[in-house]
């Protein structure tokens, strides 16, 4: 599974413009402007946190990283403990402890969420529901809930939190049919940015042991 492109929800659900508070945010409004948003935007950058609580043993693990994404299906997300890049079509994934670079065809499959794959599947794929809104230090934020309609996806289900007032995406947590919850904070984020092809590319570094799956 493409783990870390569940990344992308952040980028279509964070290319607001900015706009009144709503104080009572419903799902077609909030799924609305979220695709009207990502729609009007080619490319964005940003920094997160990321935290994992494994379900079993209940150890958790925090790290941070940057994620860069571009039309159509292109990210690159790094983190000190991996580096995942895809240009649409191959997927690198690297290691920089194991010295290991695992390379697949790019698949989107029940357990990938990318903005695209989400926005036009939303509907048939996800019992979706407003849950409600919370305070925060910032402003109000709506919290948005997605189950798969599938019971044999691996995601059990995806919460989101989006600022009211700006429509900026502020964290996604994603708990997994093995009771581990990823929690993802966004930091900063630009859009639009200048953002080339070549970044999208990997060339393992010299010693590194390639698997090529493809």
């Amino acid at each position: 599974m493409m783990t870390a492109v569940v990344l992308g929800v952040f980028m279509h659900a964070a290319m607001f413009a900015a706009g009144s508070e709503l104080q009572d945010p419903t799902l077609a409004n909030v799924t609305a402007g979220m695709k009207k948003r990502f729609d009007s935007m080619e490319n964005a950058v940003a920094t997160f946190t990321q935290e994992v609580r494994f379900g079993f043993s209940n150890i958790r693990q925090e790290f941070s990283g940057t994620l860069s994404m571009k039309k159509p299906n292109k990210y690159r997300i790094e983190s000190e403990h991996q580096t995942l890049v895809t240009d649409g079509q191959t997927v690198w994934a690297y290691s920089p402890v194991n010295k290991q670079v695992v390379i697949d065809s790019y698949k989107e499959n029940r357990n990938t969420i990318s903005p695209e794959q989400f926005l036009i599947n939303l509907p048939g794929t996800y019992y979706a529901a407003i849950l409600g809104t919370e305070k925060t230090d910032r402003q109000t934020v709506a919290v948005l809930k997605l189950v798969p309609k599938d019971d044999g996806s691996f995601i059990r289900s995806v919460k989101l939190w989006v600022e009211s007032a700006s429509w900026m995406v502020r964290k996604i947590q994603i708990e997994d049919v093995n009771e581990t919850v990823t929690t993802y904070s966004i930091r900063e984020m630009t859009l639009n940015a200048s953002v080339g092809d070549a970044l999208f590319q990997f060339s393992p570094p010299q010693g590194t042991d390639v698997v090529d799956l493809r």
